[in-house]
């Protein structure tokens, strides 16, 4: 598997390189309010608002999901404090237990009763 993520960067390398130096053209930008403009390669600007919209898009889409972790996150304290009180529980049903076992007990009441009717 880690073959196939090599070979796919790869040919997106190779895909990267030939669209680069297929389109190395001038390219004029202007920021429109300002009195500021930009004269670069067509493949870079092109590249670059890919990229540009890639990280505005993962950015909106974290703070999308941010109330999503912080329910998981409640979920996970709330599971980790009731897993501590069934422990606490447990310890605390175990302990009258461990206290009686000096008395003896049958293993099953219900067949001390039948062999006392008569072995039925």
């Amino acid at each position: 598997m880690h073959y196939v993520y090599w070979i796919i960067t790869f040919l997106f390398l190779i895909v990267f390189v030939t669209f680069t130096a297929a389109n190395l053209q001038q390219v004029a930008i202007d920021f429109w309010p300002f009195e500021y403009h930009l004269v670069l390669p067509f493949a870079l600007v092109l590249l670059g608002s890919l990229l540009s919209g890639f990280l505005i898009g993962a950015f909106l889409m974290w703070l999308r999901f941010g109330a999503a972790r912080a329910r998981a996150r409640r979920a996970e304290q709330r599971a980790a404090l009731l897993e501590r009180e069934l422990v606490d529980l447990k310890r605390s049903a175990a302990a009258p237990r461990s206290a009686a076992a000096g008395t003896p007990q049958l293993a099953n009441p219900a067949s001390g009763l039948k062999s006392a009717a008569g072995g039925r």
